[in-house]
């Protein structure tokens, strides 16, 4: 088991990062390789900039079982994804990308 932030290896029966707290995966994507149809393939920009946001954004879709990666979350990141701002963006698995831009829109509505 692997966490898709830190790239952290953990043992069989853990479910979450303790350093990242999100899901682990079972394995990492290589930047590379093709993404299989339940890999994190769609990408979901938000305007979430705010910590107290996107805590509760990562916690509901936990809540809800969507594996997602954050990304952008250090500022060299952003830099050269060209996100200045600091907006918070997530990548899901294309299957559960409606759900979860119902989730991530009911904390938009929230702010």
């Amino acid at each position: 088991m692997f966490c898709p932030q830190c790239r952290a290896e953990y043992r069989e029966g853990f479910v979450a990062c303790s350093d990242c707290h999100i899901p682990l995966v079972d394995r990492l994507l290589d930047a590379h390789a093709e993404a299989d149809e339940g890999d994190l393939d769609a990408l979901i920009l938000t305007g979430f900039d705010s910590p107290v946001a996107i805590g509760l954004a990562k916690g509901l879709l936990q809540e809800a079982g969507i594996p997602f990666f954050t990304m952008d979350q250090n500022p060299a990141a952003r830099q050269e994804s060209g996100n200045f701002l600091g907006w918070w963006s997530v990548r899901v698995p294309r299957e559960r990308e409606a759900e979860a831009r119902e989730i991530l829109h009911s904390v938009e509505e929230m702010k």
